[in-house]
C-alpha cells in the first residue's frame, strides 16, 4: 500500500476510533430512537461539540488522542557509575565507614507518584469499561422486554386519551345542543315581548 492509500485510510477512520482506548467508554443502558425530524439537529450538535474539543488543542488531534492516556515517564537509569550502589561498592573496597543516607537526593524522583497516578487512572478506565459491559449486557437480555412494557404503556395512553376526547367531544356536543335551544325560547320570548310592546303602544 502506497502512502497516499495510507493518508486516506487513516481519513477514512472516525476521530474516536484512531485512539487505541476507544472501547474503554461509558455506555447508557438504554438509548432512546431519535425522532427522525430531530437527527440533523443532534448530528450538529455532535459535530460543534467535537469542534470545540478540538480546538482545546489547537486541532492537533495526535494531541488531543494522547491526552487520553498519556505515556508513563521513563524510568531513571542507575546503572551509570555514579549511582549509589557503585559508591558503595567503592566504600567497601577502600574500608571507608558508612555515611548517613541523604535522603533529599530522592525528592526529584516523581517516576513513583508518575505510576501511581498512571495506575489509579487506568483503574478507573477499568471499572468504566466494567460497567459498560454489564450495561450492554443488560440492553441484549431485557430490551425486548422493556420496549414491550414500553408500547404497553403508550396503547394505554392513547386508549386513554381516545377516552378523553370522546368525552369532550360529547360535552362540546350537549354544550351546543343546549345553547341552540336557549337561542331559540329567548327568541320566543323576545318575539312576544315586542309583540306585547307593540300592543301597548297602539292602545
Amino acid at each position: 500500500m502506497d502512502n497516499s492509500q495510507a493518508s486516506t485510510t487513516d481519513t477514512d477512520i472516525p476521530l474516536y476510533q484512531r485512539n487505541r482506548y476507544h472501547y474503554l467508554v461509558d455506555s447508557l443502558t438504554f438509548v432512546d430512537a431519535v425522532p427522525i425530524e430531530l437527527e440533523s439537529r443532534i448530528h450538529d450538535l455532535v459535530a460543534e461539540e467535537k469542534r470545540k474539543i478540538l480546538e482545546e488543542f489547537n486541532g492537533d488531534e495526535d494531541a488531543l488522542l494522547n491526552s487520553y492516556i498519556k505515556p508513563i515517564a521513563t524510568t531513571p537509569d542507575h546503572t551509570d557509575s555514579t549511582h549509589v550502589y557503585h559508591a558503595e561498592v567503592e566504600r567497601k573496597a577502600q574500608g571507608m565507614p558508612l555515611q548517613a543516607l541523604d535522603l533529599d537526593k530522592y525528592t526529584t524522583y516523581t517516576h513513583v507518584k508518575d505510576h501511581n497516578q498512571r495506575r489509579d487512572h487506568l483503574r478507573i478506565l477499568t471499572e468504566y469499561a466494567h460497567d459498560a459491559q454489564l450495561n450492554l449486557e443488560a440492553l441484549d437480555r431485557y430490551k425486548e422486554n422493556a420496549w414491550l412494557s414500553h408500547l404497553d404503556d403508550i396503547s394505554s395512553l392513547k386508549t386513554r386519551l381516545s377516552k378523553e376526547k370522546a368525552k369532550l367531544e360529547a360535552e362540546i356536543e350537549q354544550l351546543n345542543k343546549d345553547r341552540k335551544v336557549n337561542n331559540i325560547e329567548w327568541a320566543s320570548k323576545i318575539r312576544t315581548l315586542i309583540q306585547e310592546y307593540d300592543e301597548y303602544k297602539s292602545k
